[in-house]
């Protein structure tokens, strides 16, 4: 059984080391945390450190929402233990499950030690940190709540972790049955086709509309595959960049929001994160209208998130929030009701965050319509195509057959 050398500190924040035996490094840092030890540095006992010299720095993979979600706990647990944040971070990199987490939790604990703020360090790492993330810890750090905050943070990316997943399972179903769909009518049309209506033809003089249409594509996509493939990919290129312009990303967010059942989901799970965000930035003490501007970008919709900088530009004005949120048409009454109720009692951050739970039950529900309804739509497009294409290939051969017929 290997023996592993660590560096912690107990349970009063005092300074720890020694070895442990055990079959894993998990297994090492599980042991030690039932005697309460919290692992700052863990390494097997015969482990020799490589020169410095001769480490290479690769570029670090990017963390995983799933991850981050894992790190922020961590780190909201061992701050509410009392421990140091140096210390915690430290604590969260010899825990860490992937090797992205250990590193990014090691850069952090560096900048802090090098006397960067864990905010400033946050920002920093753009790629893994999102604006808002770097907002709340801000606060935490200069309201001296910071392990508050952290927990807050990690209930929020937990909680949009599961929204997330959940969108993304929903999308599974549809994107494989459209591309089976595609794969099959290209089968049909590219190999099966072709040696079905060629034996037909050369019986029959004058071929039915239909079928010389089908003909003519099968022909088409036989001699030119590349050329279609050029214009898929080229059409995809032309897509992305139209999208990723402002004007573009807005008029097709505005047009998936008009897709009935799909925008009706796409709405709900944008108002189910405002009303979370906008509670937990409330709750952190970030004033409402950086907290505005914060959760603009975390919508998912470029077309609301224009409809958020209304609002905030109403409320420079004097104005409360729920009246320019109203205005905008874009937003339901409940939630407006909600925010106008919390901005009189003055517990804004509870009420969003209880509506928040109501509608992210809703959006499941809604994504759950999705989920019914869409693949349902690809299988009756793919019922017509099939349809066209039996038609096509049905009427030579009964043509055919009353022409015997006729002759008999």
């Amino acid at each position: 059984m290997p023996h592993y050398r660590y560096n912690a500190l107990d349970a009063v924040g005092s300074e720890v080391n020694g070895t442990v035996a055990a079959d894993t490094r998990q297994g090492a840092i599980a042991a030690l945390s039932g005697r309460a030890i919290y692992v700052v540095d863990l390494r097997e006992a015969a482990d020799k450190e490589a020169p410095s010299g001769l480490r290479l720095a690769w570029p670090r993979r990017r963390i995983t929402l799933r991850a981050k979600a894992a790190m922020l706990r961590q780190l909201a647990t061992a701050l509410k233990a009392g421990l140091p944040l140096l210390s915690a971070l430290r604590v969260v990199e010899a825990q860490a499950d992937t090797p992205a987490m250990r590193d990014l939790a090691a850069d952090l604990a560096a900048d802090v030690q090098g006397g960067q703020s864990l905010s400033g360090s946050m920002e920093a790492h753009a790629r893994d940190f999102s604006h808002l993330e770097g907002s709340m810890v801000r606060v935490g750090e200069t309201a001296g709540m910071l392990d508050q905050v952290m927990g807050y943070l990690s209930e929020f990316a937990e909680k949009d972790l599961d929204v997330r997943e959940r969108i993304r399972s929903a999308a599974t179903y549809p994107l494989f049955v459209l591309s089976l769909a595609a794969v099959s009518v290209v089968l049909v049309m590219t190999v099966i086709l072709p040696r079905i209506l060629s034996t037909v033809s050369e019986t029959i003089g004058t071929l039915p509309a239909p079928t010389r249409v089908v003909m003519a594509l099968s022909h088409f996509l036989v001699g030119y595959w590349w050329a279609v493939l050029l214009a898929i990919a080229g059409g995809g290129a032309a897509f992305r960049w139209w999208v990723s312009r402002p004007s573009g990303r807005f008029a097709f967010d505005r047009f998936l929001l008009r897709i009935p059942v799909v925008g009706t989901a796409l709405r709900r799970v944008a108002v189910a994160r405002f009303a979370r965000t906008l509670g937990t930035l409330s709750k952190s003490g970030i004033g409402i209208l950086e907290s505005l501007r914060v959760l603009r970008d975390t919508l998912g919709n470029e077309a609301l998130a224009r409809q958020i900088d209304t609002v905030a530009a109403g409320i420079t004005q004097g104005r409360s929030i729920a009246e320019p949120l109203r205005q905008t048409g874009q937003f339901p009454p409940l939630l407006i009701q909600v925010i106008a109720m919390g901005e009189r009692t003055g517990r804004l951050d509870e009420m969003l965050l209880q509506t928040a739970e109501a509608y992210e039950r809703e959006t499941a529900a809604a994504i759950q319509r999705v989920m019914t309804v869409v693949p349902a739509v690809f299988i009756v497009l793919l019922a017509l195509v099939v349809g066209f294409v039996l038609v096509a290939i049905l009427l030579p051969i009964v043509n055919m057959e009353t022409a015997i017929g006729g002759m008999g």
